[in-house]
């Protein structure tokens, strides 16, 4: 039996993978000057085992270096560790100047001003862009990530809707897989808020049920408002998914966790 395109088994994937969503696999290294610091910043109201001072890049979620000026031959060794490991490499640059940095995308660095202290919001900014997905179960940990992690979640969500609108009109009913997309984004906030979540599958779709129940009202909400608008065009469908996106979003985090 199925609601709008979206049957039992659509259910059941949800609660799989909001279940999924919160295992953390491997914590945050921070290393190289005041990383103890930086890693009692970035941790504050957290679990301390999820950010460690010392280790290998290679078995971090991501990897935290900070530098002062260019890269030291030390520097350039973590980078090229991370880099062949895959793992997202942030920079923290204390030099007060822009350096290139090897092994590091200019946009992975964060300029950190001399003696004004560690610009945790912009890290933390950096941190949820170079993670993704993977960003909501360490938000759920350390609070200081959850609101760059819900943005970021939220953004990459009405990008994928926007394609899904643009390109995917031609192939079948668009509203299922939008419902379930936006379903997803919302299973990964309340994740990444620290909300509780439960083993045992019949709980764990019942959890996912509001997330789904807003999903697909937005998604009938928005098919509606395009409907009425004069003069409907392909570009002005595919902004109005994205918008209602960022909106359902922005509304869910809102929402009171139980």
């Amino acid at each position: 039996m199925r609601f709008l395109g979206v049957g039992a088994r659509d259910v059941v994937a949800l609660a799989r993978y909001q279940r999924r969503t919160h295992d953390v696999r491997r914590p945050l290294l921070v290393t190289g000057l005041l990383a103890e610091q930086l890693a009692k910043d970035l941790g504050a109201g957290g679990d301390p085992t999820l950010i460690r001072t010392a280790g290998h890049p290679a078995e971090a979620a991501l990897y935290i270096r900070v530098v002062a000026g260019a890269a030291t031959a030390e520097d350039e060794r973590l980078f090229r560790e991370a880099t062949r490991a895959l793992v997202p490499i942030v920079a923290v640059q204390t030099a007060g100047r822009t350096v290139r940095l090897p092994y590091v995308l200019a946009e992975d660095v964060v300029q950190c001003r001399p003696g004004s202290g560690f610009p945790v919001d912009e890290i933390a900014e950096r941190v949820a862009a170079a993670l993704g997905g993977a960003g909501a179960p360490l938000a759920a940990s350390l609070p200081v990530f959850r609101d760059a992690v819900a943005r970021r979640r939220t953004a990459d969500a009405a990008l994928t809707s926007a394609g899904l609108t643009a390109f995917g009109a031609a192939s079948g009913p668009r509203l299922p897989v939008l419902a379930l997309d936006q379903a997803r984004m919302l299973s990964d906030l309340a994740v990444a808020s620290g909300a509780e979540t439960s083993d045992d599958q019949r709980a764990a779709a019942q959890k996912v049920a509001l997330p789904l129940a807003l999903s697909l009202a937005t998604g009938l909400a928005a098919r509606e408002l395009v409907r009425r608008l004069p003069r409907r065009a392909r570009a002005l469908d595919a902004a109005v998914a994205p918008g209602a996106t960022l909106a359902l979003g922005a509304l869910f985090r809102r929402l009171p966790r139980v």
